[in-house]
């Protein structure tokens, strides 16, 4: 599927509207490189972060949209980035003799409903698995209970809210909770 005019503005307008220097401050914090994902998408070029630059990041993320637009794809993720994509219009193809006139024009685009198209940065995603565990070993080798694995998650919560990361002690306290409900 090739992407319509209307389409490529839209897409210009949203790409328009991110803060490219923001995400730019980002990745270089983060050490994060262009190209390194295991998908690969045509037009990314693997860029160090130390050469990156804004524009990078903008023609990465461009390229991604393409993608995801040219093959029709409701959802995708690449990296940090997640794009949400509802495609408003139908192309078609009218025969000039079927209405009885000669047309020279593109294919005619009919919308069907308004076209989507979301672009979200999540900088971390986490995954965790639960493994429930009585007495587990730390690298010291000493054994560690249940009030050595609270006053541990006490010390992160107290280091999660002087770094103002409340939605990790908010986690935290509600784990904290769960132990001294265990006993």
């Amino acid at each position: 599927m090739t992407i319509s005019e209307k389409n490529k503005e839209f897409i210009d307008k949203v790409l328009n509207t991110i803060d490219w220097e923001l995400i730019l401050k980002f990745y270089k914090l983060v050490g994060r490189t262009i190209g390194a994902e295991s998908t690969q998408i045509p037009g990314i070029k693997k860029i160090s972060a130390s050469k990156l630059t804004s524009e990078d990041i903008k023609e990465e993320v461009s390229c991604i949209v393409t993608h995801v637009v040219e093959n029709d794809k409701a959802e995708f993720f690449y990296g940090p980035w997640d794009i949400t994509w509802i495609n408003g219009e139908w192309e078609i193809e009218i025969d000039p003799n079927s209405i009885g006139e000669e047309l020279e024009e593109e294919p005619l685009f009919m919308p069907i409903s308004e076209s989507t198209l979301e672009i979200s940065f999540s900088p971390m995603f986490v995954s965790a698995k639960e493994m429930v565990v009585e007495n587990y070993e730390v690298e010291t080798g000493r054994s560690s209970s249940k009030s050595d694995i609270k006053s541990d998650l006490e010390e992160e919560l107290e280091k999660a809210l002087r770094e103002e990361n409340y939605e990790l002690a908010s986690k935290l306290r509600d784990v904290i909770s769960i132990y001294k409900n265990k006993k």
